[in-house]
Parts: structure tokens; sequence; C-alpha cells
């Protein structure tokens, strides 16, 4: 059932309150979980919420199994069981009908005692569609790299650390891996990867000889350090790689293999991590004669690179020297929430006091202690920290040993990849959560709905801090659905512009009616009636509605019968107004019908002069019923289309007034595609 949002009132008059307020409900035990035991009655509507659980039982069914299987989504049925929701494909208008008849048939539940025509409206949990491959990822293998697996990398089993580094990158084993431990992997099929990760080379043994490195031209500009000792506005060719650490709109703060930074002023799509190549002119400059620049014209096209802030210590962060460095301050506690405008304020690291500016207007926080990471600039002659970004300081991460004594930090990662018929491939579209990210969230190991939608755009804001309209990635995480935790649940996260959009668990509902019985069971059929709700009043959303059946009086009736020439002439049905009519009584400004015959007749007394109250009445309901209502509805719904194996209703809750306001419901039947026909109104009944 779908209610169209003129309001969002119920309609009384159809809609029955639904059961509750029972002591006793042992005879559900083994039942609907909510349902109370009935009063029972002729016919009833009754409301249901369906549980993870109920879902699950919905996806084993026999009948389903073999529905699913003639409609090609096997697959798609045992992962609804497996989430706990339902979805796009696999929803409760194919699939619960079967479960439905399953339990009409146990006696003792509430379905057994709704009579032929009842309703029950069915809420349930789920999910807007995804890429139907990204369901595969939620069955795909876990693979572990072990430590066996690390010594094949470092091609050692002495001289190793049980992670990966710089020199040994994830990326570049890991299919390799996987095509070893995964035999005759299916095309399209997923493995989700846990490794750890270093962030610099481990040092083996000591000691030996080193083949002394070739002495350098003096004159090759081919570092940071090299390009500062460069005289202000000097030329010269940039011969070293830069990796990018930050993007402020032309300001780009890059550093090169040494992990120097500086500034490039030029116009740039570069993102943080890109590292743009050597060979390029530059111009040196000392901007404000303090900060070290190049300004260019052109630049290379970027090429793939990662960029992981390091650690600023505070005299790092008070020194000068430190200038364009992108680089991160740990435990920085502020005093007070920090602002999102662009300001200044400070914090404190120990008893030292920094001075911290949001010139790039980041997002603030709540008061308290975090990793900030910054860019380091000078301003008076005195260091100024731009934020960048805010992080919870983090659990202190393991220690891996390598077997030549040396101990590396690590942290752990995960990653998605596929295969593509030939090989694995990694998914750079698609992101896991780690033991980190749980932690920074303030969670164990999984996310609720609630939390899902709350915490993964934040996540996402951090990671693309300049992402673009429309982009869009995959997230797997620990997803909790109330009943169980489902294992590489996934969701898609799309940036609209202004934030991040994820695709999380939604509440739905549909109606269902018992449309026959026999032998005991019943026969339940989706419902999809369309429930419009049209609200009385000034102003009111109704308001559009109305004033197309004023406009339809207009053009279809006033125009050519009575010869008005504008919608506010006051020739025919329309008053002078322009907003309401008493062909049918429709009134845009008070958003309702009026049925006063007086009012009527004084509009149009060529054609209500003649006749009693009764008679003018009837006349503007059979107008509204059998000519407007249909023809408007026409106009707002030219794609609704008749329903398949059970009629679909068009019901209007609207307000009449005829001195005093009544509450009525009027149906219309699609009987053709756009097509609609008067079935029954309320006001008929009185």
């Amino acid at each position: 059932m779908k209610h169209i949002a003129f309001k969002s009132l119920l309609l009384g008059a159809l809609i029955v309150p639904t059961l509750c307020g029972c002591d006793e409900n042992a005879w559900n035990d083994e039942h609907l979980e909510g349902f109370e035991k009935p009063t029972i009655t002729k016919k009833e509507t009754v409301s249901y919420t369906m549980t993870a659980d109920d879902i699950k039982k919905v996806a084993n069914m026999p009948a389903n199994i073999s529905l699913a299987r003639e409609r090609g989504e096997s697959a798609l049925l045992e992962a609804v069981g497996v989430n706990g929701y339902f979805t796009a494909e696999v929803t409760p208008e194919a699939y619960a009908p079967a479960w439905l008849d399953s339990l009409s048939g146990v006696k003792g539940s509430i379905i057994y005692y709704l009579s032929e025509k009842s309703t029950l409206q069915l809420n349930f949990p789920t999910s807007d569609a995804l890429p139907a491959e990204l369901t595969g990822i939620q069955n795909s293998d876990n693979i572990e790299i072990e430590e066996y697996q690390y010594q094949d990398v470092w091609g050692s089993t002495t001289d190793f650390i049980n992670a990966f580094a710089p020199s040994k990158p994830a990326a570049k084993a890991i299919p390799g891996i996987l095509e070893e431990v995964i035999d005759s992997p299916a095309d399209g099929q997923f493995a989700v990867v846990t490794y750890n990760v270093a962030v610099q080379d481990p040092v083996f043994g000591g000691g030996g000889t080193t083949t002394p490195e070739e002495p350098e031209d003096p004159d090759a500009i081919n570092s940071v350090a090299k390009t500062k000792a460069l005289e202000s506005d000097t030329e010269f060719d940039v011969q070293y790689a830069l990796t990018v650490g930050f993007v402020s709109g032309k300001n780009i703060f890059a550093c090169d293999e040494a992990g120097d930074f500086i500034q490039i002023y030029a116009a740039n799509s570069y993102a943080v991590g890109d590292v743009i190549p050597a060979g390029w002119s530059g111009t040196y400059k000392l901007f404000n004669g303090v900060t070290p620049e190049i300004e260019a014209t052109d630049l290379p096209a970027a090429k793939a690179g990662t960029f992981t802030a390091k650690e600023i210590s505070v005299a790092q962060a008070l020194d000068v020297a430190t200038v364009n460095t992108v680089g991160v301050i740990k435990n920085v506690t502020f005093s007070e929430a920090t602002p999102s405008e662009k300001v200044n304020f400070t914090g404190k690291v120990g008893d030292t006091e920094l001075s911290f500016r949001n010139n790039y207007t980041k997002p603030g926080v709540a008061a308290g202690t975090y990793n900030v990471t910054v860019v380091v600039t000078v301003f008076n002659g005195t260091t100024s920290l731009y934020i960048v970004s805010y992080d919870a300081p983090a659990a202190a991460p393991a220690k891996i040993g390598s077997r030549a004594g040396a101990n590396i930090a690590s942290t752990e990662e995960k990653a998605v990849y596929k295969f593509n018929g030939s090989a694995w491939k990694l998914c750079s579209d698609v992101f896991v959560l780690n033991a980190n990210d749980y932690a920074q969230m303030g969670v164990k190991s999984n996310l609720s709905a609630t939390q899902a939608e709350t915490y993964l755009p934040i996540y996402m804001s951090t990671k693309f801090p300049y992402a673009k309209e429309d982009d869009v990635y995959y997230i797997v995480y620990n997803f909790y659905n109330g009943t169980e935790t489902v294992k590489n649940f996934c969701s898609r996260a799309t940036f609209t512009g202004i934030g991040w959009s994820i695709t999380t668990i939604n509440n739905d509902m549909m109606q269902f009616v018992r449309a026959s019985k026999g032998n005991g069971w019943s026969n339940w059929l989706y419902d999809p009636s369309i429930y419009i709700d049209l609200p009385a009043g000034k102003d009111s959303s109704s308001a559009d509605f109305w004033q197309a059946c004023v406009n339809w009086a207009y053009e279809h009736v006033d125009v050519p019968e009575f010869g008005a020439t504008s919608i506010t002439s006051g020739v025919g049905y329309v008053t002078t107004y322009g907003n309401n009519d008493y062909y049918t009584g429709a009134s845009a400004y008070q958003g309702n019908i009026d049925l006063r015959p007086g009012s009527a007749r004084k509009q149009c007394p060529s054609v209500y002069g003649s006749m009693n109250d009764d008679e003018v009445v009837a006349r503007m309901k059979e107008n509204f019923e059998l000519r407007v209502g249909p023809a408007v509805l026409a106009e707002f719904y030219p794609d609704a289309q008749p329903g398949k194996g059970v009629d679909l209703y068009y019901v209007l809750s609207f307000v009449m007034y005829n001195g005093s306001s009544h509450d009525e419901v009027i149906r219309f039947l699609v009987t053709a595609p756009g097509t609609f026909e008067f079935v029954d109104c309320t006001w008929n009944e009185e």
C-alpha cells in the first residue's frame, strides 16, 4: 500500500485500528511475535512488523525457493534470508503470500481468525537495490594472510615481518596469494582479505659492505631540500616526484621521497595520495618572504600512490622549519567544541598550547582529545596549524616482530578482491571496516542500521574529503540486523555534492488482502491500493489537486459552454477568485469540496436556479465522481496501471463542507493505463 504525500494522515474511514492490549498471549508463542489475541470480527485490518527471523523463514520456504528459481533470483533470495531484510528485487509482494498462507492454516494465529476481505498491513525492513554482483561479497571467502605467506613475500624465513610494507605492497602480493589458496575460482567470485600493514620498511641484520652511491649532479634539482636552497623567483625543472598530502583549491601540499614538504600553486585536479611525476617546470618563490612555494602553469597527470600523514611532535609544530608539512599531532585536547567557521582557536598537548585555525572550514568537533591532521603554516613569524581532520586516538597498534629482531608497528587492514576470469583484482571502489575503524566509531565489532546511518557518512567524509558529486563507493562491514550479525554486509555510499548518502535499512509497508478461503487456508494477495490524503485548510498541501479540478472545470466547461476568456472572469462555474468552482465544489483556497447549494446557485444561476438543494448537491457530486475526479487523477498519475491479480484502487481522503466539515473517502478503480473509474464515496452513505 502506498501513501501519496498530499498529507500524512491515516484514512480513518478505511483503516481499522491495530489490535492490541491483551494480557494473555500464550496462544501465540509459536506463531507471530508482536501479535496479540484478537477480537474476532467479520472484517478487520491488522498490522504486523516482520522480524529478521520471519524473513529467514520466508526465504527458506520450499514454495519460495521454487519461485526464486523460476525468476532467476535464487542467490538474491538466499541473501535476503541471511540479511534479514527485503530488497528491490526480492519483495514481500512476491514472497510473503506463501508465508502468510502457511500461517493462515495454523489454528490460533491471528491470520487464522481473519475472514475474507480482511487486510494485513505488513511492515518490513528493506534496502535499496545494490548491484547484483555485490551480493556475492557476503558469500565470499574470508582470507587472512598467514606467517608463511609473509615469509614468501619477504623471500626469507628469518628476515621478514608479519606485515606488508612500502617496499612490499599488499596490492602487488595478494593476487598471487589468492591464486594459491582458492582453487578454481568462478568468474565474478569475491574474497575479503585481512592483512597487516607496516608504515615503514624493517631493517634486517646489520654490518656488511654497501655500494657507494653515484655522486649527484650539483645542478640537478632533485629534492625539496635543493629547491628550498634556490633564490626566490628562480625558474627550474622539477626532477623529482612528489606525493600529494593535502589540496585546498590551487594550493597543493606535497612531499618528496625524503619526506620534505613544499607548497605548489597551480590549477589541479589532484587528490590526497596522488603522485606528481618528475619532469615539469616551475618558479620557486618564497611567498611573503617565509613560505617555500613552487608556482606552475601546467602540471603533469597524476599517478597512483598513497599518502599517510606522519606524526609531528610538539616541538616541530612550533618550529617554522616545519612549514608546509602535512602531519598528525597526537593527543590534542580541546577544552571546548572547535569552530566550524574560519577562525583561530587553541588546543593543548600536555601543558603546551598550540595555535590552530580552521582555514579550510572543516566541521568542528566536541570538546575532547583528538589526533589532529594539520598543515603547518607561518603567520607573523610564528607557526599556525590549519585543520585538515580530527580523529579520536586509536588503541596502540600491535608490535610485529621480525626474525631479525626489529619491532615494526603495523595495523590491520581489509580489502575486497574479485576474480575476473583470469586473475584476482583489487576492488578499488570497495572498502572494508577494520578493527580500528570500529574503535573510532565507538562500537565493538559491528554496526546496527542506525549506527551505519550515523557513522558511515563521517567515515566517507574523512576518507574522501574532496569527493565529487555522484561519486559512488561500497562499504563492507559487520551488520547487526536485530537478530544476528551478518558478516561482510555491503552498503552503497553516494556523494550528493553536500554529504554522503548511505544505503541502509529502511522500514516499509505493504498491504495484503485475504481474497478467498478454502480448507482452512487463505489466499493472501498483495493490495497495491494507493491512498491519497488531501488535507483541508488554507495553504494546504492539497491545493495543487483542487486547483487542477478548478482548472478542468474552466477549460472543459466554462470556456466552451459559457464563453469564459479568463479563469477569474466569474463566467460559469469558476468564481472571480479563480481558485474555486461550483461545478464540483472544489476549492484550492479552502482545500475542500464546498457542497453548499445556495453558494452554487449564486455563482451559476443559469444551471442551478431551477433545482432544489438535493438536486444541486447531487449534480456537483456526480460531476466530481464521474468527470473531474477521474480526469485530474489521470493528469497526476498518467502511468497508473491496472492491478495484477487484485484490483488497484486510488483512494482519496478529503473534507466536504456544507455548513460544517465532514471527512469523506472516495475510491477510483484503475481500469486501463492512466484511466480511472468511480467506485464509491462515503458521502453517498450519509
